[in-house]
């Protein structure tokens, strides 16, 4: 089982993807925070997950500030960013923060999909459609 957290600001679409990775028998959401700030937090907690699926623009901490944080404090975590900018310069922010993974929200779901067990297994995945 793939243990997921979901970093989203907009609740609408953080429980649509909640709702979509529930759907898949070997991906679990464990967690779930409207930013950076609670995201560390609950990593602090304990929460133990092997994924952090994170919005790019998000307030107080955007996603590759939020990677780059994981990546040094959570090390075996393993980021996912999930955005709607299509832009070099963004993914190679994310790239330098840490992320293994960038992904457009408007791609399909089996690209979300395949992206996470992807990176879960060590590997890179980054969609833009450039």
């Amino acid at each position: 089982m793939i243990r997921i957290i979901v970093v989203e600001d907009n609740a609408i679409v953080r429980r649509g993807i909640i709702s979509l990775l529930d759907e898949q028998e070997d991906l679990q959401v464990v967690g779930a925070a409207e930013n950076g700030f609670i995201a560390i937090e609950l990593l602090e907690k304990g929460l133990q997950s092997d994924i952090l699926l994170t919005d790019f623009n998000m307030p107080g901490m955007d996603g590759s500030i939020l990677s780059e944080k994981v990546h040094v404090l959570f090390p075996k975590l393993k980021t996912i960013i999930l955005t709607m900018h299509q832009r070099n310069d963004f993914v190679d922010r994310a790239r330098t923060a840490g992320a293994s993974g960038y992904i457009l929200k408007d791609g399909n779901f089996e690209e979300l999909f395949a992206g996470i067990r992807r990176v879960n297994f060590g590997k890179e995945f980054i969609i833009v459609g450039l």
